[in-house]
């Protein structure tokens, strides 16, 4: 058993000879949460880095260490990082919906703060960023990492596209070796944008296809996504670069949404809206929300409408050829693994039936 203690600055201090090799940002997060579990599974010793009150259920069981701190704070992220060789970033505001002051101070300002940490720690040889697909602009093609990211004015798309830019400005800087992954739609269990709040749409019979949900959704299950991060950090030839990152099928929204009802013993969706319609709505409905001053995410958002509405099947080619990028939970595995966890004591606290 090790021997630890915490300084006054809220870092667990590990043992002599104790210390350990990778950090993870926003550690309580979905996809945060379940890298942790996967880096301690691979034999990587673990530092997390949360907000103070910050929920930790997510790595609860694994072996870390624990730093409180904030994207905002430098001289804490430096702590977090004393002695670390590799930093996963997984912090950031991901969401449709919010303040860009928001946006901005944790997808720009913060992940630039990473990188200027690191170089100040010293010791850390790689920051692996995450990122999405999103920066592309949501094109009407899916395209590969060789297409130049495209603002489209949506706060979450422009705020990761200005902060990929901030982490290579940092990285350019300092000297400090960077990779960048560009995820899909991440699911599995515990994820709040694909399974609870679609599961809660379902059982209050409110979801809605947009174009009959025909469109390939660029699924990514969350434990091949932890891996791909993992040996995309730790490939000597993935510096400086960009992945995307999805499952290879191309399952559609309707055959997602389809499975996870039939999990839940719920009805799938009855209406369908035309794109046209779709987005009249959701623009109608936000700029409602901006003049009442309402924080509340609308009924519909313009950027739900495009991830619905666009083919989600960007490139992998280069994720695949560079670092061995693989899927190793099919689609059929990842939603029996997160239809039971809906059923868990875990679950039906996020999604009451």
């Amino acid at each position: 058993m090790s021997t630890q203690n915490t300084d006054t600055s809220g870092t667990t201090v590990p043992g002599p000879g104790e210390r350990p090799g990778v950090l993870v940002t926003g550690a309580s997060g979905f996809i945060g949460g379940h890298l942790v579990r996967r880096l301690a599974e691979r034999g990587h010793r673990v530092r997390v880095l949360v907000r103070e009150g910050s929920d930790r259920s997510g790595f609860a069981g694994s072996e870390t260490e624990t730093a409180v701190g904030d994207l905002g704070d430098l001289p804490a992220l430096q702590r977090a990082m004393a002695g670390v060789r590799q930093v996963y970033h997984c912090a950031g505001m991901s969401a449709d919906w919010g303040a860009w002051e928001d946006f901005r101070r944790i997808n720009v300002t913060g992940a630039a703060n990473v990188v200027e940490a690191a170089a100040r720690a010293g010791t850390v040889r790689r920051v692996l960023h995450v990122s999405t697909t999103d920066v592309y602009g949501y094109p009407v093609r899916p395209c590969d990492e060789n297409t130049e990211p495209r603002d489209t004015g949506l706060p979450y798309n422009r705020s990761k596209l200005l902060g990929e830019r901030a982490v290579r400005e940092a990285s350019e800087r300092t000297g400090v070796p960077v990779t960048i992954v560009r995820p899909v739609s991440v699911y599995g269990p515990g994820s709040k944008d694909f399974v609870i709040e679609i599961a809660d749409l379902l059982l209050r019979k409110q979801m809605v296809y947009i174009r009959q949900g025909r469109v390939p959704a660029g699924l990514l299950y969350v434990e091949n996504a932890a891996d791909a991060m993992i040996d995309a950090c730790t490939s000597e030839s993935t510096a400086g670069r960009a992945y995307n990152l999805r499952d290879p099928g191309l399952t559609t929204w309707r055959e997602y949404i389809e499975a996870l009802a039939r999990g839940l013993g719920a009805p799938p969706p009855k209406l369908s809206l035309p794109t046209p319609v779709a987005t009249a709505v959701a623009t109608v409905s936000e700029k409602l929300y901006g003049l009442l001053g309402v924080k509340a995410r609308p009924v519909l958002t313009r950027h739900a409408v495009h991830l619905f509405d666009r083919d989600q099947s960007y490139g992998i080619g280069r994720a695949q050829e560079e670092f061995g990028f693989k899927s190793p939970v099919g689609f059929e595995e990842g939603m029996r693994r997160t239809v039971a966890w809906l059923d868990s004591p875990e679950g039906r606290k996020h999604v009451a039936r």
